[in-house]
């Protein structure tokens, strides 16, 4: 008997029954915000022979059942599964469905050379561009890397994370792609590879962001890929298409975004003025400015921590839901955050700070969301005991002080960031209590790469050497020759 398989793009809910042929071109392994090592699910990308795509999700009691059986890049037969809308803020494919896989669900390992490994759905950076907010759906992108700005590191959750930027262009226009993690480091290694030249870039599963007035792509951790130079056949006709754009074996990437960030002992000894509590509490300046204190405890009745958004911003209980009034819309996933507030001394005056999440995170190395899930039975005014363990810490604080701070921090100064380094606060106090440092200039924003390999010894500041109008002039006669190509196959033929 010959088996009928049905296309992904035909697949829907309520429909009878289906069996597919497809291949596995995505997966990735989606864990815990509140226990560290569990896994919630396995996520998935499925392709057809026709090139339809669909999300497929495999539960966490099930995990057991199907990890291992499932691997990247292979093809199976599969049946037995349930349909549902698709829904969820980063969705990988535009199918208006999702599978989700059963205990029952069939699943065969098969060969299938005519399935594509990568499945490209290329969208043009002038439709990026249009963007006005947020889109829901992952895209993928290709282009010339014409900009990359420098290695930045910050610290979330309690944990250092690298960023990096890249701007891609392509006869439409340019954009720029931000990377953070894992995927950092495999950029950068794949750059010292580079033979000169402006590389090809492949963006595959990038989130569309709406940020500050203009549109980024940004990754997905674990989901999104990316390839330099890849022998993938759109990749390979797009470097052949733009080949003279890309520059010879002398030609750099240029960097791209302001300098490098500051250091630590730099952030807490040079850039910013010092003040006393006393001082910090006559003030009419806006800070930052650096306070050196003893955490004298916890200020008692107050909440530890907060219910936020995906965004980061704090939710109101609405309706017996979470409402984010930055996404204006309801929550129902909530990422609990730190806001502790402290009482601090000098030794002269006291006042209270309010420590963020970042800023707890460092001091603990514990995420809130552990924290959380480890004392259930606890509300949010009581806290745990590792929160007590604070008291009597010695501190350089980053005091920030504005006239329009939100209503949560009346009374209280708002904690930037903290310094426990021994070394920079014996510094910080042999200056004496009115010394002001030296302030230092730097530029906020993406720090430098100290990577040559990118640069060359030639560091270049918004490309010299290939300026804009070189590559904008590249693209437009790049798409004359393939006109003029086009009308000559037309007279031949």
């Amino acid at each position: 008997m010959v088996n009928v398989y049905s296309k992904i793009s035909d697949v829907r809910v309520g429909k009878l029954p289906c069996l597919l042929k497809v291949r596995v071109m995505c997966l990735w392994i989606v864990k815990s915000n509140f226990i560290p090592g569990q896994e919630n699910s396995i996520e998935m990308v499925l392709i057809d022979e026709k090139g339809s795509k669909i999300h497929a999700t495999v539960r966490r009691h099930l995990i057991h059942m199907f990890k291992g059986v499932l691997i990247e890049g292979e093809a199976y037969t599969l049946s037995t599964f349930s349909v549902v809308e698709a829904y969820g803020l980063c969705r990988p494919t535009r199918h208006p469905c999702r599978l989700f896989f059963h205990s029952t669900t069939l699943l065969e390992r098969v060969e299938c050379p005519l399935i594509k490994k990568n499945g490209l759905s290329l969208m043009d950076i002038g439709k990026i561009n249009s963007h006005t907010c947020d889109s829901n759906y992952l895209v993928d992108l290709i282009g010339v890397m014409s900009g990359i700005s420098s290695l930045n590191e910050f610290t979330k959750n309690g944990e250092r994370v690298k960023m990096i930027v890249i701007e891609l262009s392509d006869p439409r226009g340019d954009c720029h792609v931000v990377l953070f993690g894992g995927i950092v480091d495999y950029l950068i290694q794949m750059m010292r590879t580079l033979q000169g030249g402006l590389p090809v870039v492949v963006v595959q599963f990038a989130k569309i962001r709406f940020f500050r007035g203009r549109v980024l792509l940004q990754n997905i951790q674990d989901v999104t890929k990316l390839w330099l130079n890849p022998a993938v056949e759109d990749a390979v006709l797009y470097g052949r298409r733009l080949n003279k754009m890309r520059g010879g074996p002398t030609t750099h990437v240029p960097l791209i975004g302001p300098g490098r960030k500051p250091s630590l002992g730099d952030e807490f000894l040079h850039l910013y003025p010092k003040k006393t509590i006393a001082d910090l509490k006559f003030t009419l300046e806006d800070g930052p400015f650096i306070v050196s204190a003893v955490i004298d405890g916890l200020v008692e009745g107050e909440d530890w921590w907060f219910p936020s958004c995906r965004c980061s911003k704090r939710l109101i209980p609405n309706a017996g839901f979470y409402y984010c009034r930055s996404c204006s819309k309801h929550v129902f996933h909530v990422v609990p955050r730190f806001c502790v507030k402290v009482h601090v001394t000098d030794g002269i005056e006291d006042a209270m700070f309010v420590l963020s999440d970042d800023a707890m995170c460092y001091l603990i190395r514990t995420k809130c969301s552990v924290l959380v899930s480890s004392y259930k039975g606890m509300n949010r005014v009581n806290p745990p005991d590792v929160l007590k363990q604070l008291e009597g810490l010695k501190l350089l604080f980053k005091v920030v002080t504005v006239s329009s701070l939100n209503p949560i921090y009346k009374g209280c100064f708002k904690v930037a960031r903290v310094c426990v380094d021994a070394g920079i606060i014996k510094s910080f106090s042999n200056g004496g209590i009115y010394h002001t440092p030296e302030q230092l200039v730097y530029k906020s924003g993406i720090a430098e790469i100290d990577e040559p390999f990118i640069l060359g010894n030639q560091h270049i500041e918004h490309g010299d050497i290939f300026m804009k109008r070189s590559l904008n002039a590249a693209f437009e006669n790049a798409a004359w020759q393939e006109d003029q190509s086009y009308h000559k196959r037309s007279r031949d033929y």
